[in-house]
């Protein structure tokens, strides 16, 4: 009895402890409300392993720092600055509540600290040193979720600007068609992450317009 208990106990630690590790990526986070949401599923989920091992009457962690999940397994890339100051408040905010609410007090002092897996950056389009447009790289994650920016053709060169659309257009040429929206490109690099290993799971949401002309092309040729 004592080594199956063990062996449950060293089951379940492990599963707590892979939940606390689980990367999440917002590649598009605006003020973060999806990787707050992400985060309340897995803290949610890992209080259902914490109670079920304490109901069995198995040893519970000491220790919550290294066995939950936190918002520093959160990773986010954001381009306007205020919403990406905003996403790291919002995310430590909803963390903290959810401590409290649960009885697991609060978190170490200091409260808010900076969360520097959610990047400032554009997450599309990039530039090198020499000034030549170059595709950004994302953090590697376990699951990248989000609602990427929703921009038609038609408007692109009104609110990007002809530099920007003409760099992003010939840097992805052969893999997303010219005519298509700004959504696509969320998607593409996606794609790309799962294909190369970098993410397991993509869960991305897009306006229904995303089914026709070359947004289709791109969704089914890149499938």
């Amino acid at each position: 009895r004592t080594r199956r208990n063990k062996e449950l106990e060293s089951l379940l630690l492990g599963f707590m402890q892979e939940i606390a590790t689980i990367r999440v990526l917002d590649p598009a986070c605006g003020s973060g409300n999806f990787l707050y949401v992400s985060l309340l599923l897995l803290l949610g989920l890992w209080k259902e392993v914490w109670t079920l091992t304490g109901t069995l009457g198995l040893t519970l962690p000491l220790a919550l720092d290294d066995v939950a999940p936190s918002p520093l397994q959160l990773h986010g890339i954001e381009i306007n600055p205020f919403a990406h100051e905003l996403a790291q408040v919002t995310i430590w905010i909803g963390y903290i509540q959810w401590l409290r609410e649960n009885g697991f007090g609060t978190p170490r002092e200091p409260i808010l600290k900076p969360i520097e897996s959610i990047l400032l950056m554009d997450a599309i389009l990039a530039y090198d040193a020499a000034g030549n447009p170059i595709e950004p790289e994302w953090p590697e994650a376990d699951v990248i979720v989000g609602n990427p920016p929703f921009l038609g053709d038609k408007k692109m060169r009104a609110q990007l600007g002809p530099p920007y659309l003409r760099d992003l257009r010939g840097l992805y040429a052969g893999r997303i068609p010219g005519q298509s929206d700004l959504v696509c490109y969320w998607f593409e690099k996606a794609r790309a992450a799962l294909v190369f290993g970098h993410a397991a799971r993509v869960g991305l949401l897009a306006t229904q317009g995303i089914r026709a002309g070359a947004n289709r092309a791109v969704l089914v040729s890149r499938a």
